[in-house]
């Protein structure tokens, strides 16, 4: 299976998922306190697809640029910083005389070979400017994420609340899908942007 068909099938089984729940939501025999856990529920679901595609789609866009056989140094400037930040975390505390020798070596251990790409990390929070942050490091874009910045910050605001416990209600089904589909949006834009970026190696 091709890298880019992985993540939309990936993609495709979060939004069956998200579509099941919703009938319910839309479901006008469900009472008023079934309906108040159940948009609780979708919203703390809705949360777990966003981070999970969205790091599920860079880490295969990473294994693929991996197994392409192109060197570091072949690739843009973010995406080579991103790959060689764990080892420049590791040397950058060592003595001078190590440090020096390591920065010497750098370029053929680390530029002129393979990459190795640490694992993406969300932070146990993609908020916005993590997820703009995870983009820059891929040399990857999706125009539409300044639109959606407040919405996928809500979503991941009041996801906290209802994970700690708090009594975070969300009454209505418009509002909830208008955070639905501005994941999607910024969802289906990450897929045009690494199929792009992997049509193009």
């Amino acid at each position: 299976m091709s890298p880019i068909k992985e993540i939309e099938r990936d993609l495709d089984w979060r939004e069956t998922e998200l579509a099941t729940l919703r009938l319910l939501l839309a479901n006008r025999a469900v009472q008023a306190r079934e309906r108040t856990v159940l948009f609780r529920a979708a919203w703390t679901l809705l949360y777990a697809h966003y981070e999970g595609f969205c790091k599920f789609a860079l880490t295969v866009y990473y294994d693929t640029l991996k197994r392409s056989g192109k060197k570091c140094d072949e690739f843009p400037f973010p995406v080579q910083c991103f790959a060689v930040s764990k080892n420049l975390k590791k040397i950058r505390d060592l003595p001078r005389k190590e440090l020096l020798q390591k920065i010497v070596k750098f370029s053929d251990e680390h530029l002129k070979s393979s990459p190795s790409f640490p694992e993406v990390e969300t932070d146990s929070n993609l908020w916005p400017d993590k997820l703009i942050e995870l983009l820059y490091d891929a040399d990857l874009v999706t125009p539409s994420l300044p639109l959606h910045n407040r919405k996928l910050e809500t979503l991941v605001r009041r996801r906290n609340k209802i994970a700690h416990g708090e009594r975070d209600i969300i009454k209505e089904l418009d509002y909830y899908v208008e955070y639905e589909d501005a994941f999607k949006i910024v969802a289906y834009e990450l897929v045009f942007a690494i199929n792009d970026k992997l049509e193009a190696l």
